[in-house]
């Protein structure tokens, strides 16, 4: 489990949230949901691609939230759960590309 505490609250029913659990994601998820990154090769090399929309698939599926409660995330809080989410696939994928 990781904590995600978020610097702009998100509106739930008649609560705001100010921080996120995620949960780890299981085998199931990943076949629902499918990888939060392509990896590409090419002559020079091998980088990560980031799938921002699959990353909000997993952000509310792991912390059990409606999609639509995550639409109104700041980009420093979304950057986060993409960071949290990343790490649940390895240091590898977690790691930003330049």
């Amino acid at each position: 489990m990781s904590l995600v505490k978020l610097s702009k609250p998100i509106i739930l029913g008649d609560s705001e949230l100010t921080e996120l659990t995620l949960r780890e994601p299981t085998v199931d998820d990943v076949a629902e949901i499918g990888y939060p990154f392509l990896v590409i090769t090419t002559d020079t090399g091998t980088a990560i691609q980031l799938q921002p929309k699959v990353v909000l698939k997993y952000a509310a599926k792991l912390a059990a939230v409606p999609p639509s409660s995550l639409k109104t995330l700041t980009l420093s809080d979304l950057s986060k759960l993409q960071e949290v989410v990343m790490g649940f696939f390895g240091d590898e994928a977690a790691a930003p590309q330049s």
